[in-house]
C-alpha cells in the first residue's frame, strides 16, 4: 500500500490536475471505473460531478473517439421480455457492433425505453414508476409516474414520452404528454414535466398539433422532438414539433421535401445530429440528416434505401456513420445496412426467437449519477 502511496504521490508530483483530467477524460468507462480502485484520491476525482460533466462533454464534441452503446428490451412470444446491450464502434468509417457480455440486471423486464441522455437511459415500467438508469455503472434512480387527472372524451386519450437535459440549470426532465383526439383530426396536449433536481412533477403551457406518432421524443440541441402528422389538412402533411426543455415552450420544424406515397416519418439521433427517415408505400425509405440544427435549408440526404420485397415495415435510424452506414431498426430486428452494396446484415442475437416487439435507445457510455445531490 505504501508503495501505490508513493506511486501516487509521485505522479500527483510530475503532472498538474488540469492535464491528468485532460487524459482521463479520453479513456473509455471501463477503465475509469477500474482506476477508482487505485487510491482515495482518484476515487474522488472520479466520483465528482464536475469530472462527469467534463467527461461527457468531452465525449459528445469528440464522437470520433467515442464509443456509442444501444440498449435493447425485446419482447419475445412465450418467454416475455429480454434486455439486451451491444456497444457500436465506427473505427476507419466502419459500423462494428459487439453484444456485452452481461446487461445491467437492474434494467426490469417490464420495462419501456423512453430515451437516453448524457449516458443515462430512462425508462417506465407496468408499476407506473419512472427509472433513470445509468447501464455502465449499474446506478438507478426510480421516482413516481404521473397519471391522468383530465376527463378523456369519446376520442380518447394516448401518451407520449421524452427526455433530456436542461443545461441552463443542469438539470435532467422527463415530459409526458397527454394528448386528446379533438375534431378534424386535431389534437389538444397537455404537458406535464418532472424535474429531477425539484424532484417533482409540474404542469407547463400546452399546445394544439395533428396527430403525435412517436411514442418518445428524440432529444437534440436541448429539446424533444416528435414527428406530426395533419391527416385533417385538404393535403395531408407532416412536421416535426419541438419542445425546448430549458425555455419548456414548444415549436415547428419542417421535415424535408418527400416524394408523393410517403407513409410517415420517424426520427432519430446520430452523433449529435437530428436524422428523420421517410417510409413509403413502395419498399423504401429515404433517410436525412439536418447539418446545422434549427436550418431547414441543411436537411441533406443520407442514402435511400430499397427493402426487400416481401418486407412492408418501417425504418427507425439508430446510427449513422461517416461512410453513410446505417445501424437501423427494421421492424422488430436490428439492422447494419451497408449503402455501398445496397445489403443488410442481421444481428445475431435475433436470428432466433418470435420477436413481437423491440424497443431500442442508443447512449454514449458515461459515469453520469442518475441522481442531483
Amino acid at each position: 500500500m505504501e508503495e501505490t502511496a508513493e506511486g501516487e504521490n509521485h505522479l500527483h508530483q510530475e503532472l498538474p490536475q488540469e492535464l491528468i483530467i485532460e487524459i482521463l477524460v479520453r479513456l473509455p468507462v471501463k477503465l475509469l471505473l477500474k482506476f477508482r480502485c487505485v487510491s482515495k484520491s482518484w476515487l474522488s476525482l472520479l466520483s465528482n460531478t464536475e469530472f462527469h460533466k467534463t467527461h461527457v462533454n468531452f465525449s459528445i464534441k469528440n464522437p470520433k473517439m467515442t464509443d456509442y452503446t444501444i440498449a435493447g428490451v425485446t419482447s419475445v412470444s412465450g418467454l416475455g421480455k429480454i434486455c439486451h446491450v451491444y456497444t457500436i464502434k465506427c473505427e476507419n468509417l466502419f459500423i462494428t457492433v459487439a453484444k456485452h457480455g452481461c446487461p445491467p440486471k437492474s434494467l426490469p423486464l417490464s420495462a419501456w425505453l423512453l430515451g437516453s441522455c448524457n449516458g443515462l437511459v430512462c425508462l417506465t415500467s407496468d408499476s407506473f414508476t419512472l427509472m433513470l438508469l445509468n447501464p455502465c455503472t449499474g446506478n438507478f434512480n426510480v421516482f413516481p409516474d404521473t397519471m391522468s387527472q383530465y376527463k378523456v372524451g369519446a376520442g380518447g386519450c394516448y401518451v407520449r414520452y421524452g427526455f433530456g437535459y436542461d443545461a441552463s440549470i443542469e438539470d435532467y426532465k422527463v415530459v409526458k404528454i397527454f394528448s386528446f383526439p379533438q375534431n378534424e383530426g386535431r389534437h389538444e396536449n397537455i404537458v406535464k414535466v418532472y424535474s429531477l433536481k425539484a424532484n417533482s412533477w409540474s404542469t407547463i403551457h400546452g399546445f394544439n398539433s395533428g396527430r403525435i406518432n412517436g411514442m418518445v421524443g428524440v432529444f437534440v440541441n436541448g429539446a424533444l422532438h416528435w414527428d406530426v402528422c395533419h391527416p385533417h389538412i385538404s393535403r395531408a402533411f407532416s412536421e416535426i414539433v419541438t419542445l425546448d426543455l430549458a425555455a419548456e415552450r414548444h415549436g415547428k420544424i419542417a421535415l424535408p421535401s418527400n416524394e408523393d406515397g410517403g407513409i410517415h416519418w420517424t426520427l432519430g439521433v446520430s452523433r449529435g445530429r437530428l436524422v428523420a427517415c421517410c417510409n413509403y408505400e413502395t419498399n423504401k425509405a429515404d433517410m436525412w440528416v439536418m447539418k446545422e440544427y434549427g436550418v431547414e435549408k441543411s436537411w441533406t440526404k443520407l442514402v435511400a434505401i430499397s427493402l426487400p420485397v416481401d418486407r412492408r415495415v418501417d425504418i427507425t435510424p439508430l446510427y449513422v456513420a461517416e461512410n453513410g452506414d446505417v445501424l437501423l431498426k427494421l421492424g422488430t430486428e436490428l439492422i447494419l445496412y451497408n449503402s455501398r452494396n445496397t445489403s443488410f446484415k442481421r444481428l445475431a442475437d435475433y436470428v432466433s426467437g418470435d420477436f413481437l416487439q423491440v424497443q431500442v435507445a442508443t447512449y454514449l457510455e458515461s459515469l453520469t449519477s442518475p441522481h442531483i445531490w
